[in-house]
């Protein structure tokens, strides 16, 4: 058997304090178990370190030979043990995070790094199922997921569902409105995110369904640039009812359909779960979870 770490503390604490009761005080261990572990490594290396002469002990030459490394890798271990204290309580340490919907992730995000400033956070925001293919190749240790179902192989946390509507200009006709239908949409100009985005991806199919076709889609990159394109007259936008603002100059206007709606998860691979960073992020996310879905019809 190799020479262990403890039996090391105890050989250097005896050296250090000149007795055995001494050793075992500061370790917080019995004075035999010090006793013990020190004949171990005299018995593994086959030489004595400690020399007793009555009550009355000493470091052996090859003990004075021996405690200059022993001390300087002890050093090292505690430094590495207080790094990992460090990672374990959070008071340093790293997590990338994906997130769909700024919304949605920026008080979650906000909250987490006022109650552990020493974590580094790297952010991105991308549309979700380009945040599902970094997530499974491990490039996020967690994230924010907008869509109908949680995909498969991750371990997620539903935060929310909120209606799928369209948002109009303050001015714009539908803004009075409280519903429209399919077939008037069918005659509007749509803008909404990329094809990836799962918010699209549900109001594509519903349209699908509806079997009413609507003219070609734009396509933005941003929930702010089709905010843009909005309020600019490109067309009415695609998003959900809690990105938007009831003081903006943005409108939501429902369309009758009861299956237009999506759920807001945080996700990530099961065996990231137990990640202290990451348990803590999913236990500050879940002070934002609304257990009510908003308007929701069945």
């Amino acid at each position: 058997m190799r020479t262990t770490i403890s039996q090391l503390r105890v050989l250097e604490a005896v050296a250090r304090t000149g007795s055995f009761s001494g050793a075992a005080r500061e370790l917080g261990i019995t004075q035999p178990s010090v006793s013990t572990q020190l004949r171990a490594v005299e018995g593994q290396c086959k030489l004595k370190l400690i020399a007793r002469d009555g009550h009355k002990i000493r470091v052996t030459r090859f003990g004075d030979t021996v405690l200059p490394k022993v001390r300087a890798l002890l050093t090292i271990m505690n430094e590495i043990e207080d790094l990992l204290e460090d990672e374990r309580s959070l008071k340093t340490g790293a997590l990338r995070l994906g997130y769909s919907t700024d919304q949605f992730a920026m008080p979650v995000i906000s909250r987490y790094m006022g109650a552990y400033p020493g974590i580094k956070l790297e952010t991105r925001c991308m549309a979700s199922l380009d945040v599902v293919s970094h997530l499974k190749k491990g490039e996020f240790d967690a994230a924010f997921i907008t869509a109908k179902e949680p995909p498969d192989g991750l371990t997620v946390e539903r935060l929310r569902t909120d209606r799928i509507v369209l948002m109009v200009p303050a001015d714009h006709p539908f803004a009075a409105r409280g519903q429209i239908g399919w077939g008037e949409l069918a005659r509007c100009a749509i803008v909404c995110r990329e094809t990836t985005s799962g918010t699209r991806i549900i109001f594509e199919t519903a349209a699908k369904d509806s079997a009413v076709p609507l003219q070609p889609l734009i396509a933005l990159g941003s929930w702010q640039s089709m905010r843009a394109g909005v309020l600019a007259g490109m067309g009415v936008g695609v998003a959900l009812a809690g990105e938007l603002d009831e003081s903006d100059r943005i409108k939501p206007v429902e369309i009758d359909d009861p299956g237009l709606w999506a759920s807001h998860y945080l996700a990530c691979l099961p065996e990231m779960r137990e990640a202290t960073a990451v348990d803590r992020f999913f236990d500050v996310a879940s002070g934002f979870r609304d257990d009510v879905m908003t308007d929701r019809k069945t």
